[in-house]
């Protein structure tokens, strides 16, 4: 079951004694920097008419590599991030004990590097660390806990972005191999390798029990949508790292592992990246506008699966079971009520929860959507005007 599992989030949280003896060199030559997430981009950065960031690599090419081939092609690309805490406050995710180290990679030429929100989110102080032992103060553009993504900038030369792949194009058996700073081991990233589990999880980010047991984790994470299934390992301080495919190119962002089970059995290669086409669209609107901004209907649901539907002796029907319907929002102006079950978005069939999600995110406030629903053993359409998520429902 979806809520027996434990998670674990690949930050890797370290004591001031550890962090100080082994990170030493990060604080040479770094300054202080207060990142805001309204922050946006230097004016200099520039977009392409299909709406990406100025001197993004994407793919174009096809050859497979062997793994040392990769491992030399995009080694360069690949950052360490260092997050501190250096005023007093509460116990926040990602910074529980002053110090942190996670992973990122560059991803155009201009400076700005992709990682997970939960690596930063709560420093006050950010310091990226070249695979040439540059050691750079970063400022943080912008981050979206929803898809626990974030954007850094640092300001340096002769940078090395990696190459974007099409996270759609994968196949479940695919291989893959993940690079990240795991346990912030000294002397450079770990690799590993393994294969493209499954597509389209949905996976909430964990709860804490025991501060400082689970890395980094303070409190309830936000679920999480259309991720990427592995068994390549990955442990604390791979979060933010890349996953890539035989050619080189990033598919996804190793955000997510599971190590065990609630009754204490040992869960072992499970792990989840967010896919790059979600994350390609949330940099790209960070970078032109610092924020994200995502549209909303006012509705609980819950996907049936047909476990859920013999579980929970609901309809055998595919699709999204609405569980209450919020007053005063587009769901209710439109007529939806509990116990409807959305099957199509648009005419597109719904076939797990991820892709409900997403139907829905491709669209903007202001947008006008056809649901197409079972009621009753009728199936009925409604359309439903979208407007804007609110503040007090982000994160």
């Amino acid at each position: 079951m979806k809520g027996s599992i434990r998670r674990l989030l690949l930050v890797l949280v370290m004591l001031p004694l550890l962090a100080a003896c082994q990170f030493a060199p990060a604080t040479t030559g770094s300054t202080t920097v207060t990142p805001t997430a309204t922050s946006v981009a230097s004016t200099n950065t520039s977009s392409s008419s299909n709406g990406s960031t100025g001197n993004q690599l994407y793919s174009l090419t096809s050859a497979t590599l062997n793994v040392p081939q990769l491992v030399q092609e995009v080694k360069d690309g690949v950052v360490e991030i260092i997050a501190q805490q250096t005023s007093d406050g509460s116990y926040i995710r990602g910074i529980s004990q002053g110090y942190a180290t996670g992973s990122g990679f560059i991803i155009d030429t201009q400076g700005h590097i992709l990682t997970n929100n939960h690596v930063i989110e709560g420093a006050d102080k950010i310091t990226v660390v070249l695979p040439d032992n540059r050691i750079l103060s970063a400022r943080l553009v912008g981050a979206d806990p929803t898809t626990d993504l974030a954007v850094l900038k640092v300001e340096a030369s002769n940078l090395k972005p990696l190459r974007l792949g099409d996270s759609s194009k994968l196949q479940v058996g695919e291989p893959v191999v993940a690079i990240g700073n795991a346990l912030g081991l000294p002397g450079g990233p770990t690799v590993t390798t393994g294969v493209v589990s499954a597509l389209n999880r949905s996976e909430e980010e964990p709860i804490s029990e025991q501060p400082g047991y689970y890395p980094g984790i303070t409190q309830t994470g936000n679920s999480l949508f259309g991720l990427i299934q592995t068994d390549a390992a990955v442990n604390p301080g791979n979060s933010g790292g890349p996953l890539l495919n035989m050619q080189g190119e990033v598919v996804g962002i190793n955000t997510l592992g599971q190590r065990s089970t609630e009754s204490g059995v040992t869960v072992e290669g499970i792990n989840f990246a967010i896919p790059i086409n979600t994350a390609k669209r949330v940099a790209d609107e960070i970078i032109r506008t610092g924020k994200v901004v995502y549209p909303y209907i006012g509705i609980r649901t819950q996907f049936l699966y047909p476990e859920v539907s013999v579980i929970e002796n609901l309809p055998h029907v595919l699709g999204q079971y609405v569980a209450s319907v919020e007053p005063g929002t587009p769901a209710e102006k439109a007529g939806l009520r509990r116990g409807d079950i959305i099957i199509a978005i648009d005419g597109q069939r719904i076939t797990n929860e991820s892709m409900f999600v997403e139907l829905l995110r491709e669209h903007k406030p202001g947008d006008k959507i056809t649901l197409t629903i079972r009621r009753d053993g009728r199936t009925i359409t409604k359309e439903v005007t979208l407007t804007e998520r609110p503040s007090s429902l982000s994160g």
